[in-house]
């Protein structure tokens, strides 16, 4: 999913600003959007770069002035959700605007050029900053930078030169590491480890085969464009599923059973299953893939369609016997009439 324009209210008291490393970017501030919501770049050491960022003011109550500020962010867990600090070096300070804060009317905008100055002893790889753009000057709390009531744009630089790229799938599981399931979806998680110095989006897909090995679904393994930080590993959740219905419960045992069963059938599977991941990665084409097994058996469906095969087997058993006794009552009553014109 790619954004433009990020919109923002103020009517939020704490601002939740979420990253997810693809890169989204989504903030909340005072009636302030931005646009572009991330600058992805690359420069060699000891060159320039600029960019714009436009600010739109849709704030419909006068004149706003907006202070500008920067944060390096990395990762942290294995979320993808970002660490901002205080930048005492690298990209955060590296970058300037030709003012510290911008006044714009109400509904108007301002294109405000981005200067990034590489210095010539930078290292080669990726490093990442934010410009935020906020109502209040830049407040730091314990070298960790405040993102309340700002909104900002991410910026990706990629320093050219030697760029080290190592690393690959951790591992490719089942959610919880379960194997069996009364029906879909299967949660499938795996964890991508980044042990070079620049960013990493694996693109690739998790295969389903069924019990004779041919493919039965495909899902994309990277929906969500996610990138990994460099020395960081981020853990990535898919999931398989063909409705998107959800299982209803209800309060008796025997709606649940039926509405259980419904669910089943919109999202059919039976058997054992091998799930295959295949991620490449890295400007190298670098390649790394796993398999995860587990078994889905929809009990409460295979109950009704055993109920309804026997009542189908044994309602066709009568009939057949019908049909055939009035196959052989026709025969018969042919015979008769022969064998009386025959004695005529």
């Amino acid at each position: 999913m790619k954004l433009n324009r990020i919109i923002t209210k103020i009517t939020l008291p704490i601002i939740t600003l979420f990253v997810v490393f693809g890169f989204v970017f989504i903030q909340k501030a005072s009636a302030l959007t931005i646009s572009p919501a991330r600058i992805e770049v690359s420069g060699d050491p000891g060159t320039t770069i600029t960019k714009d960022i436009t600010l739109y003011n849709d704030s419909k109550n006068g004149t706003e002035t907006y202070y500008v500020s920067y944060s390096n962010f990395e990762a942290q867990g294995e979320t993808g959700s970002p660490k901002f600090v205080e930048p005492k070096n690298d990209l955060g300070t590296w970058m300037t605007t030709s003012n510290e804060s911008f006044t714009i009317e109400a509904g108007g905008s301002k294109i405000i050029p981005l200067t990034i100055n590489i210095p010539k002893d930078a290292y080669a790889g990726g490093h990442f900053s934010v410009v935020f753009f906020g109502n209040n000057p830049n407040a730091k709390d314990g070298g960790q930078v405040s993102v309340g009531a700002k909104t900002g744009t991410l910026v990706l630089l990629t320093v050219n030169g030697d760029v080290l790229e190592a690393g690959g799938l951790a591992d490719f599981k089942t959610k919880d590491n379960k194997i069996f399931y009364n029906s879909l979806p299967i949660s499938f998680q795996y964890r991508f480890k980044n042990d070079g110095n620049d960013r990493v989006k694996p693109e690739g897909d998790i295969t389903i085969h069924d019990m004779v090995y041919f493919p039965t679904a495909h899902i994309d393994a990277n929906a969500v464009s996610g990138n990994i930080l460099p020395h960081s590993t981020r853990l990535f959740d898919i999931d398989w599923t063909k409705s998107d219905s959800k299982a209803e419960t209800s309060n008796t045992i025997i709606s649940s059973f039926f509405e259980r069963a419904s669910y089943q059938w919109e999202n059919f599977a039976v058997g054992p299953y091998i799930a295959k991941i295949d991620l490449s990665y890295g400007t190298e084409g670098n390649h790394s893939s796993k398999y995860a097994f587990f078994f889905v058996f929809p009990w409460q469906l295979l109950i009704i369609i055993f109920i309804i095969l026997v009542i189908v087997f044994f309602i066709g058993k009568k009939l057949i016997k019908r049909y055939n006794k009035y196959i052989i009552k026709k025969a018969r009553i042919g015979i008769h009439t022969q064998s009386d014109a025959h004695h005529d």
